[in-house]
């Protein structure tokens, strides 16, 4: 079989007609995972890895699948069979290596011998044990449909809430050119991802020295302050990275930006849940829709595997997240972020999201999320705080409903003196109109008190005074402020209206 098209085969040797040759590491490690959902007697005894398989190197390969199928046996087929390949590959964790050109008595051997050190790993475990899904801890990759998304806070607020829930956190800044995690967490550093780069093994001193201890708990693994230097992060070194990082923390959070390169590819790839973040609105929609499309051209992560966040949501919103779930292709979290931007801008204008208040809905949104998606296990609040959730929940209801009993009687004095107001006003116009009435009446010679009270409301009664002098008639209309209920109650209070005009009646 020629080795340009046998990247990768499983076989067992109690079953050769089983065995299968499948193009790519991404598709192994899918079909080995389905396996062991069924039960460990499906796993195939032996996986032979050629050094060029794709995407994903044959000694990270191996390292994954000894790692999270153990009762499997991983041969190395390589054309250069030379001590460091072989010490490097005993160090991943296979169980052989055949040189090219392919000897078949040898590829004979050495798979039996994996066989068989695999049927005795399979006795030990028993049929009743379970295999381990996932090496280490959870991965998260949360990248944007577009800018200003929301993509950097998503992945600071995930963080957060796995800390707060015990669980120990590293929290990578994946977007290499325009990383923002730290300015928005106001951290001053010196190191960054790109000085892994060039690591070929990376110890836990190495990560350790690399990455920032936040006051907040979470370590960081920043982008680096300049941008150009991203480019000397490869996608193999992002594989090394992120596996040192999830033998190391329980919980991974990986901000991988917007823009799709190498380096943030493999987190996407490689993580345990993919979030792609976007607004309800047609230009994110749109952009979600042409991420999630390159992914799955690029086999990168399928689109039923990738789960949309909806940042920004309203009810009266036209697109809304079942909207966003057919357009996309995705499944949509059920935890959607409202739209709340002015609880955000003091801590982002402050460098301090870590600080925002547990009340904001943006907050309590992003860690109902992280609970959906198994990192945390409550809301926004602190270890000690969690302790007795319920009474303190019950405590500040009725706190809230004492201050608001005992408000309600200012509120009811308040209201009852703005509408008497609004009634001694109103009063003074009905006056000064009576008045006008009623002098042009007069000056005709008409009854100025049946002018006065013909455009009056009936619980407007008043008295009218008609003055007349110096070829002038002035009128003078008198009317009492009603009290609450205009026509029950008149306030002690008398409104005089004037007017006055030429008396025509005189001049005749």
């Amino acid at each position: 079989m020629p080795p340009a098209r046998w990247p990768v085969c499983c076989t067992s040797c109690r079953a050769r007609s089983r065995a299968r040759r499948l193009p790519d590491s991404t598709l192994l490690l899918d079909t080995l995972a389905r396996a062991a959902e069924t039960g460990i007697e499906e796993l195939p005894e032996v996986v032979i890895v050629h050094d060029g398989i794709t995407p994903m190197p044959a000694l990270e390969l191996i390292r994954e699948v000894a790692l999270r199928f153990p009762a499997v046996g991983v041969v190395l087929l390589t054309a250069d069979p030379s001590p460091a390949v072989l010490s490097a590959a005993m160090d991943s964790g296979a169980r052989g290596v055949i040189g090219l050109p392919l000897s078949y008595d040898e590829l004979g051997a050495r798979v039996e011998a994996a066989a068989a050190w695999a049927s005795g790993v399979r006795r030990h475990l028993g049929p009743q044990r379970a295999l381990p899904a996932v090496a280490g801890g959870t991965l998260v990759a949360v990248a944007g449909a577009k800018g200003g998304v929301g993509t950097t806070v998503t992945a600071i607020q995930l963080a957060l809430a796995a800390h707060a829930a015990g669980r120990s956190t590293a929290l990578v800044d994946l977007d290499l050119q325009g990383g923002d995690i730290a300015s928005y967490l106001d951290v001053q550093f010196r190191r960054s991802m790109a000085d892994l780069a060039d690591i070929a093994d990376i110890s836990s001193r190495v990560l350790h020295d690399a990455m920032y201890l936040h006051e907040s708990g979470p370590a960081l693994l920043l982008a680096p302050g300049e941008g150009e230097r991203g480019e000397d992060v490869t996608d193999r070194s992002v594989r090394l990275v992120l596996h040192a990082l999830r033998q190391r923390y329980e919980v991974v959070v990986v901000d991988c930006g917007t823009q799709l390169t190498t380096a943030n590819a493999v987190a996407v790839e490689t993580a345990d849940t993919a979030l792609l973040v976007t607004t309800p609105d047609v230009v994110a929609v749109r952009a979600a829709k042409r991420m999630v499309r390159m992914w799955d051209r690029l086999q990168i992560r399928k689109p039923q595997d990738t789960t949309a966040v909806v940042n920004r949501y309203t009810r009266s919103t036209e697109i809304q997240p079942s909207l966003v779930a057919r357009i996309t292709g995705t499944k949509v979290a059920g935890s959607v972020v409202p739209a709340a931007f002015k609880e955000l801008q003091p801590v982002i204008d402050a460098g301090r999201l870590h600080d925002l208040d547990n009340r904001s809905t943006v907050k309590q949104g992003l860690w109902a999320l992280a609970a959906e998606l198994g990192l945390a296990v409550g809301g926004p609040q602190p270890k000690a705080a969690r302790r007795g959730r319920r009474g303190a929940l019950r405590d500040d209801r009725g706190q809230v409903i004492l201050e608001t009993l005992g408000m309600t009687p200012i509120i009811l004095i308040t209201l009852i003196l703005v509408w008497q107001a609004v009634l001694a006003g109103y009063t003074f116009t009905l006056a000064g109109h009576a008045a006008d009435e009623a002098a042009r009446a007069a000056a005709v010679g008409q009854d100025a008190g049946v002018a006065a009270q013909r455009d009056l409301p009936g619980a407007w009664n008043g008295t009218t005074t008609v003055e007349r002098g110096g070829g002038k008639v002035t009128v003078t209309v008198a009317l009492k402020v009603p009290v609450l209920f205009p026509g029950a109650i008149d306030f002690p209070l008398t409104v005089h209206g004037h007017a006055s005009t030429v008396d025509e009646e005189a001049k005749r």
